[in-house]
């Protein structure tokens, strides 16, 4: 097990979303910068290959002056990497990563499979290897997702909804293609304050990447979960595979 390595990175108003919060996906690309640089001393190897990337939620990130820190560990084909500020005090973490190094297994498609939801890859998508980057697949699967809740669900308004935590499981490289890939999507569990949808991105029979994501209900004014209200419960559970 390495010492922690603390990398600092700049905020960009990118990285923001509707709610002002750094956006799920831009934790992603924070832990993936702080992994090139990894590679760049030595400590990771260039050609290892991940086979999941999971990333817990811990509280929104807000904008600030402040660059954010990327603290990493590294054991056995894992890599963990604890994102807070820097010159926070209480050195506070908005959220975990976790990368697992090691052989991917090969999968077929389940059926039923869920909403179709075509997924077309730009170019702008793809990494070194030509093939889509771990933080571009995060992306695909959260476009997937809202897709799915804004055509089925109603009661799913602006800033009623956070993600709790998201497992990408990568099976093969998905390349640049013009045809779209078949991207299908599920709601698979429906809580008190909480449900979670799985999703796979596919070509033809072959499972390329699968997604499992919490979404927690959340209260702008407050800035804490809250419980799912009825409707938007019933909705949610007459998505259910």
């Amino acid at each position: 097990m390495t010492a922690d390595i603390l990398h600092e990175l700049p905020m960009r108003w990118a990285d923001l979303d509707s709610l002002n919060h750094v956006n799920n996906v831009v934790y992603v690309d924070y832990a993936a910068e702080s992994r090139a640089m990894l590679v760049d001393d030595g400590l990771v190897g260039p050609d290892s290959a991940i086979a999941h990337v999971g990333v817990r939620f811990l509280r929104p990130l807000l904008l600030g002056r402040r660059p954010v820190g990327v603290t990493s560990s590294i054991t056995d084909g894992e890599l963990t990497q604890e994102i807070s500020v820097q010159g926070d005090e209480e050195q506070t973490v908005f959220a975990r990563v976790v990368t697992t190094y090691g052989p991917r297994v090969d999968a077929v498609l389940r059926e039923p499979a869920g909403d179709p939801l075509p997924a077309r890859v730009r170019r702008s998508d793809l990494d070194a290897t030509g093939a889509v980057s771990t933080t571009k697949l995060f992306e695909l699967f959260q476009e997937g997702r809202i897709l799915l809740i804004s055509t089925h669900v109603q009661a799913m308004r602006p800033g009623r909804f956070v993600v709790g935590s998201t497992d990408v499981n990568l099976v093969r490289p998905v390349g640049w293609r013009s045809a779209p890939y078949d991207m299908r999507a599920r709601v698979s569990r429906v809580g008190g304050s909480s449900f979670t949808i799985a999703a796979e991105l596919a070509d033809g029979d072959q499972v390329l990447a699968r997604s499992t994501t919490v979404l927690v209900g959340f209260d702008l004014a407050t800035q804490r979960s809250r419980r799912l209200d009825d409707q938007e419960r019933s909705e949610l559970e007459a998505l259910l595979a």
